[in-house]
Parts: C-alpha cells; sequence; structure tokens
C-alpha cells in the first residue's frame, strides 16, 4: 500500500495571471485540503520525537533555514548533515531542484516527510506545494506545507502531554536569551510550562486563515505602493539603469538570487537593522532602482547611502523611516505581520507558534517582479 498522500485536493481555479499575494494565498486554501492526511503522519512524527527521536531538515537549502531557527518554529531542529539519521527520528525533507537525494537519506528507516512538487519515495508521507495550482513559486511554496506540517506535529505532542521548546524571534529582546535558558534546542522539551491539548487542525486551520488575511491586507491597503514600485522599476528598466534587490532572512536571499527574479534583479544581502553584519559595496547612480525585502527595522543605512546618489529605494519592513518618511523617492510597504513574526497564539505558551514573514515577504517580492517585467 503506498505511502504517498495528499497528492490532489480539491479542484479550485487558480488565480494564476493575477496578484501574486493572491496565488499565494490560492496556494495556502489548496494545502487545507491536505490537513486530514497529514494528521495522523503529524502524531506518527510526535510519537517519534516523544520518544527521544531527533528532528531533521534536509533538501532545499533556503527551506532547511526556512524551519530551522525561525521565529514559531521548533528549538530542537537541526539541518540534517552527512550522518544518516536513526531510525527512531524524524526527517522534514524538501527536495532540491535538479539535485540527487542525499545520501544520508538512502535506506534510512527513520520517517521521513517530503514536501513538494512531486513525491520522491513510495514509503515516505508527501505533502504537495500547490506550486503548480496557484502558479508561484516552488521554492517559496515549499514553506506553506513544512510550516504546517510543523504546527500539526506540535499540536500532536501537546496531546502526548509533551510542549516543545519554541523559537522566539531574536528581534525581540528575550529572543536571544530564550536560546541560550534552554540551550539553542538541547534542551527539547518544557518542563517549566504546561499546555493543554490541542485538537487536531486547530493550529494550522489558524495558521492558514492568518496567513491568508494578511496577504489580503498587504493586495488591499499597499496595492498603491506595490504599484508605483512596480513602475519604478519598469522606468529604470527602460532607461537602462540598474535595479537590485536586496533581502533577508531564511527563504531569502535565495528566493530571489536563485529564482528568475535574480535574472531580472541584482540580488545580494541587506541585513537592515543589524549593524554589525556587512553590508553590499554596489555603486548606486542616479534613476537605478532598490527594492529591499526586509525584516522589522527599516534599513536607514541604504536610504541615507542610495537616496543621495539618486537612487529610488524600495521596502519592506514594519516600519518606517522617519527620515525619509516624506522622501518620494522612497516607497514603505507595510507587510501587515507583526513584531513576533510568528502567528499562531497558543493557549498557556509564552510565544505564538508559526512564522509569517516567509510567505509574506516572498509574495511580495514575487508581486514587484510580476509588475516590474508588465508592458
Amino acid at each position: 500500500m503506498t505511502a504517498i498522500i495528499g497528492i490532489m485536493s480539491a479542484a479550485m481555479a487558480a488565480p494564476i495571471n493575477g496578484s501574486y499575494l493572491a496565488r499565494v494565498a490560492h496556494a495556502i486554501e489548496c494545502a487545507r485540503g491536505d490537513l486530514s492526511a497529514m494528521q495522523p503522519v503529524a502524531e506518527r512524527a510526535a510519537a517519534a520525537l516523544a520518544n527521544g527521536g531527533k528532528l531533521w531538515a534536509a533538501g532545499q537549502p533556503s527551506l532547511v533555514s526556512e524551519i530551522s531557527g525561525r521565529a514559531g518554529g521548533f528549538m530542537m531542529i537541526r539541518a540534517l548533515g552527512s550522518e544518516p539519521p536513526d531510525p527512531a527520528d524524524v526527517v522534514l525533507y524538501t527536495p532540491e531542484i535538479g539535485a540527487g537525494m542525499p545520501d544520508p537519506l538512502k535506506n534510512t528507516q527513520a520517517l521521513v516527510v517530503t514536501f513538494g512538487s512531486r513525491p520522491v519515495h513510495d514509503q515516505w508521507p508527501f505533502f504537495p506545494n500547490h506550486a503548480e495550482e496557484a502558479g508561484i513559486s516552488p521554492t517559496l511554496a515549499n514553506a506553506i506545507p513544512a510550516w504546517i506540517f510543523t504546527g500539526e506535529t506540535i499540536a500532536a505532542l501537546t496531546r502526548l502531554g509533551k510542549m516543545p521548546v519554541i523559537y522566539e524571534s531574536i528581534g525581540s529582546y528575550s529572543g536571544i536569551p530564550r536560546i541560550t535558558q534552554y540551550k539553542n534546542g538541547d534542551i527539547a522539551f518544557h518542563d517549566d510550562k504546561e499546555v493543554p491539548p490541542v485538537a487536531a487542525g486547530v493550529i494550522a486551520n489558524r495558521y492558514i486563515n492568518t496567513i491568508k488575511a494578511m496577504l489580503d491586507r498587504v493586495d488591499r491597503e499597499q496595492r498603491r505602493q506595490l504599484d508605483k514600485t512596480g513602475a519604478w522599476c519598469r522606468a529604470a528598466r527602460k532607461r537602462g539603469a540598474q535595479l537590485f534587490m536586496y533581502s533577508m532572512g531564511h527563504l531569502f536571499p535565495d528566493e530571489v538570487g536563485k529564482t528568475d527574479i535574480g535574472k531580472l534583479f541584482h540580488s545580494d544581502v541587506w541585513n537592515a537593522g543589524f549593524r554589525t553584519s556587512p553590508k553590499p559595496d554596489d555603486v548606486y547612480r542616479p534613476g537605478d532602482m532598490i527594492v529591499l525585502i526586509g525584516y522589522q527595522q527599516p534599513p536607514d543605512d541604504l536610504l541615507r547611502k542610495a537616496r543621495p546618489a539618486g537612487a529610488r529605494v524600495a521596502f519592506t519592513a514594519l516600519r518606517h523611516e522617519r527620515d525619509f518618511a516624506h522622501d518620494r523617492g522612497v516607497i514603505w510597504i507595510d507587510p501587515m505581520w507583526d513584531w513576533p513574526d510568528a502567528c499562531v497564539p497558543l493557549e498557556g505558551y509564552d510565544v505564538p507558534l508559526l512564522a509569517a514573514s516567509g510567505l509574506i515577504n516572498g509574495a511580495i517580492a514575487w508581486e514587484i517582479h510580476r509588475l516590474a517585467v508588465q508592458n
């Protein structure tokens, strides 16, 4: 009997020619149809972890980063190295496009849960990314079932009386002390907190509803800023100016630099708000267009470099930079997720679950690309 599950969801018309934010919302709604198949697998994973198994992430590097060391995710999770997992372990595996199966997973007896465009092993549970139905980037889409499965596994663990330690954003005052307190996941479960059991589907549906609401709000309330950004990009292309798209955080910069976005925009990492992080030394000219897909803090250092050089800037962050709030060469796009990034509250727990920024920021980056290439 095959272990491949969740390949098909209820048929829906995908808005593949419209707003990228709506497309991502469509992919997330498609994933809701996979929940009934996902829940028994999450229970198997939870049982393995509760019995001392380790949790690994493997495959697509940006997705491994997205679900490892991430606000709202398991602190115990580790990137799979060169050693094979033990039979008692759990591996979240997203095949990397163009790469073969990692050697440590060949002939493994661990529970390997896969996410992607198609199954890779007839004995491994598989959950689709719905990228084709929705018309979105498959590497971005992989984060959808990965986060939903994470939520369902957390819920299944609570039903076993175990609460895993969850990361808090390092942008919060207690984020780094929390990592120290729990030894960066070496302490996998709490003995200092009691969380009521969570029914199957509760966390996943809250996440789906929350992300869809954020995407819809960006599409409605930030449409003028998005359209203006696209127009500035098209104008820069027309006059032969440079286009840059800087980004930061887990799925990024790969979701820019290793996709079609990176064929149009010069891509690099710009960690806005992290003073000690090195920044690109690119030279800007009048008429250049710069987009930053940021995180919590505005890119004040980028603005102070780019604007005097005559380059225009559009950026996503949770707040504007006050010194440029009225600068006609600057666009601020509010991504509509909150400071903690993780977005699903859990009764009795001190930090929320499941990160929002990767999906929302990814949708915004691709929407800007869509608008930039319009005729």
